[in-house]
């Protein structure tokens, strides 16, 4: 029962309740924060009121927001010149100060690391790895950083993978990783035979497209502020328009909007996955991965969900643009570029019944797999996806993160040898203190190049075979450009995205490296730089001794088994020839923009002649 006091909205002195005031339901905040007490009769009403009220506002912020862009947007149209620029605004907060003294207290401890002993440094990164990966994890210290991160990602998208005992993962992880390097090294010409059967050759124009499209695509809206993405915007000769770069979440992805006036072209950037200016929304976006269907495509449910936003949020002002006679392009890296993929769905399809009459077209770099396969192909027209060669992003599906469940185990179980032998090699050595290890050979005083073998058929061509899939699985949408190595050096083509290679998760050191934007944009300008391989000597035909020290290949290894040999191997980029990997050390630069490892002969090497010409240089008086 309610007890004596007047009600706020019709005075009728019922509306507090005598059992405990503080949990009274007849109350409601009907001006600012303070809570006033309501009647019975009457709360419905003010409830309905206050939700009415709240709706109202979120409905005004948002037209507010639509009729800023499409303002900026008509008046660009009507004078460029007239369109005010973005201007900096940056404020330094508190937060952003303490975010950045931890950042310095993180490089700091990493800057220190190299300064320890070996036996500490060592102690640390066991730890490391045992806190990450279990009563196993000191498996790791064999490995190579790279990968065991790329693994610790893997895990988090798949409960396949978590299924497998630790210690079986990482033995897998361990070995399957060296078999993998084996095989590819053996055939060298293996991707580009399959794209060639299965492809076709990239058109110059649309290499150049690529590539002009790569700054704003890629790189530009991962910066916080529209002064700086306008910077990057009008070094290409793009104008900014308009932006929603600060404010990001899940299933609400951050995006840009760029337009050239004379060649009538409009871009919309939408940016990937960034999890600190998204507050994480982005994550939940990406592991928001159930199967929803709409206009007859099955689709990944965040990136649909992050789609029909953009969609609603851009219509007016891309309509706007259509008809100005703008010709569209959607675009964007890892999710941005698989929003932009299924928003061009929605956009040709139109949503209740309205279809967008312009020519929309989509370009999107390291887009993962977000569609079926029917809708992938109905795409091929008007979206083109960059993969970059052992790119993990785009690869990501249920079927090979559960191929990958499969060959670990494999491994592990088939591994058992090896792997007693490694850890033998490292009592051993442990035994010994951890003594250096030091070269004991002689190199030849000549070397011969390794022959030029003719394209014959490929011995591992069980590697790249088809596998069975899950009749509904998620592949790259559109017509898919992969960037692959051969020889050392840089190839594209247009392929089909059933592809083998593009269908299976190979454990390398760049597996998550080459999704980064300047890495796809190096391996484009590696791409028109056409540079030729040498003759490549495989792994399996290099013999037990490094031809530039004479000694045994894994001799800075503590691992000595043979599949861990293959992680001491590497081939010369500039002979072909195979050396260890501390005969190795030095970098040239290959290809445009893309750096390769060169055998210390090569390093140093001159001709003989260029001796001969000193004495004529300075002939004897």
């Amino acid at each position: 029962a309610c007890g004596r006091s007047l009600c706020a909205v019709c005075l009728c002195g019922v509306a507090n309740c005598l059992v405990n005031a503080a949990r009274c339901p007849h109350s409601a905040r009907l001006h600012g924060s303070k809570e006033e007490r309501v009647c019975a009769e009457c709360l419905p009403a003010v409830l309905a009121r206050l939700e009415a009220r709240k709706l109202f506002a979120s409905v005004a912020e948002t037209a507010s927001k639509y009729a800023d862009h499409c303002l900026r947007v008509e008046t660009f149209l009507q004078d460029p010149e007239q369109l005010p620029l973005y201007e900096a605004n940056h404020v330094d907060t508190v937060q952003d100060k303490l975010l950045r003294a931890g950042g310095f207290a993180v490089e700091g401890a990493k800057r220190a690391a190299p300064l320890l002993s070996l036996p500490w440094a060592l102690g640390v990164r066991a730890m490391d790895v045992v806190w990450n990966y279990g009563q196993y994890g000191l498996l790791g210290i064999l490995m190579r950083e790279e990968i065991m991160s790329g693994i610790k990602t893997l895990l988090s998208l798949s409960s396949t993978l978590q299924d497998i005992p630790p210690r079986d993962l990482l033995v897998g992880i361990l070995y399957l990783s060296a078999e993998q390097r084996k095989t590819l090294r053996d055939s060298p010409d293996g991707f580009k035979r399959l794209a060639q059967e299965h492809g076709k050759p990239l058109p110059a124009q649309l290499l150049e497209a690529l590539l002009g499209m790569a700054c704003i695509g890629t790189f530009a809206p991962y910066h916080e502020t529209a002064f700086e993405v306008q910077r990057f915007a009008l070094q290409q000769n793009w104008r900014l328009v308009s932006e929603r770069l600060g404010d990001s979440r899940k299933h609400r992805p951050a995006w840009a909007l760029f337009l050239q006036h004379f060649q009538r072209l409009a871009a919309v950037s939408i940016r990937g996955t960034h999890v600190e200016q998204s507050r994480g929304g982005d994550l939940f976006t990406d592991f928001d991965a159930e199967l929803k269907e709409i206009y007859g495509a099955k689709v990944h449910s965040g990136v649909l969900l992050a789609a029909l936003a953009l969609e609603r949020e851009l219509r007016p002002t891309l309509k706007r643009l259509a008809q100005a006679g703008y010709r569209i392009i959607l675009t964007g890296h890892s999710l941005g570029g698989a929003v932009a993929a299924v928003l061009l769905w929605l956009l040709r399809h139109g949503t209740c019944g309205e279809r967008l009459e312009a020519e929309v077209q989509g370009i999107g770099y390291a887009v993962p797999s977000v569609v079926d396969h029917r809708t992938s192909e109905a795409l091929r027209p008007c979206f083109t996806s960059v993969v970059n060669s052992m790119d993990a992003v785009p690869r990501l599906s249920s079927s090979t993160l559960s191929r990958l469940a499969e060959e670990l185990s494999t491994c592990a179980e088939q591994s058992k040898e090896d792997l007693d032998e490694d850890l033998a090699h490292y009592v051993e050595r442990l035994s010994n203190v951890w003594a250096p290890r030091v070269r004991d050979g002689t190199p030849a005083p000549h070397v011969p190049a390794p022959l030029a073998t003719p394209h014959a058929e490929d011995e591992h061509r069980e590697l790249w075979r088809s596998h069975s899939e899950d009749e509904v699985d998620l592949y790259i949408p559109g017509s898919v450009v992969w960037i692959y190595r051969v020889r050392g050096h840089l190839e594209a083509s247009l392929v089909p995205c059933t592809l083998p290679p593009l269908r299976r998760l190979l454990l390398d050191k760049r597996m998550f490296d080459d999704h980064s934007a300047k890495a796809i944009h190096q391996a484009l300008l590696a791409v028109r730089s056409v540079a030729a391989g040498p003759s490549w000597q495989k792994f399996s035909e290099a013999g037990e001794k490094c031809p530039c020290c004479g000694s045994r290949y894994e001799w800075m290894n503590t691992a000595r088994s043979g599949k861990m040999r293959c992680h001491a191997m590497t081939n010369c980029r500039l002979c072909g020839l195979v050396v260890c990997v501390a005969c190795a050390s030095s970098r040239r630069a290959l290809q445009q923009g893309i750096e390769g490892r060169i055998c210390d002969r090569c390093a140093w090497r001159r001709d003989a002649s260029e001796l001969q010409q000193l004495f004529g240089l300075h002939p004897a008086s």
